[in-house]
């Protein structure tokens, strides 16, 4: 993401604090009363987006305090206003009298959107998105000139820029989505995290686990945990826990690139873990038709099994490396860290029985908010103000631009990829190289996201895997929402899978550490993040809701066995330092323990009670010095 700007002067400050503000009370509003009208929620939506996006990021990084790039800005500015404005006025004609009939007006004001939502996104987020655009805009309209899969009849311009302005581009599904789910929770992050809500998680993760071996680790495990599944962003979760909890990592001897990169894989995995995902999970309710509390409650046990995963590999590593926690006289007490803010931790319980209640997600980080409000009037020290609302609205109105600024430009690349035909074109294709193999498909999945996801947000990942991909995993049996959740699980596999791992990399500048080799170490961390998704297609009883709980028991219950079986053989140590033999036995065991068969499940088992009497007895041994002697 791109460096805002830092030469505004007042004037512009206070117009940005202004529209910021009310951008998050407007929406804020709306998710406890309910939408004025669809057109003006859409709108104002994209509208001040467009508009902060231009005030707070410059055209040129060269050239920030150009006085060519102010003119720039203003003309932006202009366009902005005048294409999301005219669509504003002209929705409801358009759809009730004239669909299908465009005037000049607006193919021009359709034409200067496209315009400004590439050059939005260019600011804010890089090249890459436009670029991509860029080129699905090519691939429709020269449709007739291309070769191969590319080849279509074409799409006249007109008709282009109709479906990009008023049928399902730009103001289409992803701005209603964005705009109706992530700006509520983003509010209701900021007020959990002005109100000490923040503080106190951050806290409790350390009184918990900071004194165990390699406790700064696990600290990073549980709090980006926490803070990943109220703020449901990778690289955001990063940089607010990783500032803490990297610098701890490498106070007590872990290196730079693993403390980096265990930040990084706990933080990525902050957006799969309910009760608050991150914005793809949104955009997946809505493209399955599918409620958002089912979706949180199918993605539970996989979330906690992942973050299980996570917290073995790091705790054998500091074990295998002698590595100690922190003392605990320099860690918040839990006693006093319950007494300060017990009442935060209900904040979760509220949000949870909103959304089992059957209210709308909006409305769940509506009533999240404002339960945290009058928790923080308990303390004087967090008791919340006028002055910490206005920031709380601002800071949530600005924050909404690393996903907002997206907005505009993937609903082009939706829009072509349906005109075009290309999402059932490249469905078909990928049905074809796995020749109806379902094994062989989902590897060729993971292997399209991992580089469709190179440098791009995880909602844009998804948003083009759910076109290019799910359909084919549909169309050989699966359900379509576990066909989505697998393309969202290797969405979020790219922010720590190299050559491009945002996650890794936000880590690595944190750690002082080489971004590549913290990359590197991530994606062992992160294993099971590439796994589980197999276990969607395969054993569908791993969502738990919905399935027979007897089944989902078993399988959990073996995956717990062989993620340990795995950590140990990976990182060297159970109980003590492994031999060789000793881990490649615990790695040979880990497959066996989640195969379907109940003989391999039985040989696992067997392997596994055999080496952990074993290699209990013999640490015994070892730590004895008349026995060792």
């Amino acid at each position: 993401m791109a460096k805002k700007r830092d030469n505004l002067n007042k004037f512009f400050q206070t117009i940005v604090s202004i529209i910021a503000i009310s951008f998050s009370a407007f929406y804020f509003y709306t998710a406890g009363f309910g939408i004025l009208s669809s057109e003006t929620h859409r709108g104002i939506y994209l509208l001040v987006t467009f508009l902060l996006s231009i005030l707070l990021y410059p055209a040129s990084k060269k050239y920030p305090k150009s006085k060519i790039l102010y003119v720039v800005d203003a003309l932006f500015v202009a366009m902005a206003c005048a294409s999301v404005l005219y669509w504003i006025l002209q929705y409801k004609e358009y759809a009730t009298y004239r669909a299908g009939w465009t005037n000049q007006w607006d193919l021009i004001f359709g034409l200067i959107v496209m315009l400004v939502s590439l050059e939005v996104t260019r600011r804010v987020m890089g090249n890459i998105l436009p670029v991509i655009a860029l080129v699905m805009l090519v691939l429709t309209y020269f449709g007739p000139y291309l070769p191969g899969i590319f080849k279509h009849g074409g799409i006249r311009l007109s008709s282009m820029v109709e479906y990009y302005y008023y049928t399902d581009g730009i103001f289409g599904t992803i701005v209603n989505t964005f705009a109706t789910y992530i700006v509520p929770f983003l509010i209701f992050g900021a007020f959990l995290n002005n109100t000490g809500g923040g503080d106190f998680f951050m806290d409790l993760a350390s009184s918990l686990t900071g004194h165990i071996a390699g406790g700064p680790a696990l600290i990073a495990v549980v709090s980006s945990a926490i803070f990943g599944s109220i703020s449901g962003s990778g690289v955001a979760n990063v940089v607010a826990t990783g500032t803490f909890t990297i610098p701890m990592m490498k106070k007590v001897g872990y290196k730079p690139e693993f403390a980096g990169a265990v930040e990084a894989a706990a933080s990525s995995g902050g957006q799969l873990l309910p009760p608050i995902m991150g914005a793809a999970a949104f955009v997946l309710a809505t493209l399955t038709q599918q409620p958002y509390s089912v979706i949180a409650l199918i993605s539970f046990a996989p979330a906690i099994l992942y973050y299980i995963a996570l917290g073995f590999m790091v705790y054998f590593q500091a074990r295998r490396l002698g590595l100690r926690g922190l003392p605990r006289e320099e860690l918040p007490k839990f006693s006093e860290v319950m007494k300060k803010g017990w009442y935060y931790a209900f904040t979760i319980v509220v949000v949870v029985i909103v959304i089992s209640l059957g209210y709308s997600a909006p409305a769940t980080a509506f009533w999240g908010s404002l339960f945290v409000v009058v928790c923080s009037m308990l303390r004087k020290e967090t008791r919340f103000t006028l002055g910490k609302l206005v920031k709380t609205l601002k800071e949530a109105g600005t924050s909404a631009l690393s996903v907002g600024a997206t907005a505009g430009t993937l609903g082009i690349i939706m829009a072509s990829l349906t005109l075009s035909g290309l999402g059932v074109k490249f469905s078909s294709l990928i049905l074809s190289v796995g020749q109806g193999n379902l094994f062989l498909t989902l590897i060729l999945v993971a292997f399209i996201a991992t580089i469709i996801g190179m440098g791009l947000p995880t909602t844009a990942a998804y948003i083009i895997m759910s076109i290019l991909a799910a359909p084919s995993l549909i169309q050989l049996g699966i359900a379509p929402v576990a066909a989505h959740m697998v393309c969202l699980w290797f969405a979020v596999i790219s922010n720590i899978t190299p050559p491009v791992c945002v996650a890794a990399f936000a880590g690595a500048s944190i750690a002082n550490a080489h971004p590549m080799k913290t990359g590197l170490n991530a994606v062992p961390l992160g294993l099971f993040m590439y796994i589980l998704p197999f276990f969607f297609v395969y054993e569908p009883a791993i969502f738990v809701y919905g399935q027979e709980l007897s089944v989902s028991i078993k399988i959990i219950a073996s995956l717990l066995v062989s993620i340990a079986c795995f950590a140990a053989g990976f990182q060297g140590w159970f109980f003590r330092n492994l031999r060789s033999w000793e881990r490649l036995l615990f790695l040979i065991t880990a497959p066996l323990l989640v195969s379907t068969s109940l003989f391999t499940d039985l040989a696992g088992y067997i392997i596994v009670v055999v080496m952990a009497v074993y290699t209990y007895k013999t640490a015994k041994q070892i730590n004895n010095p008349a026995i060792a002697a």
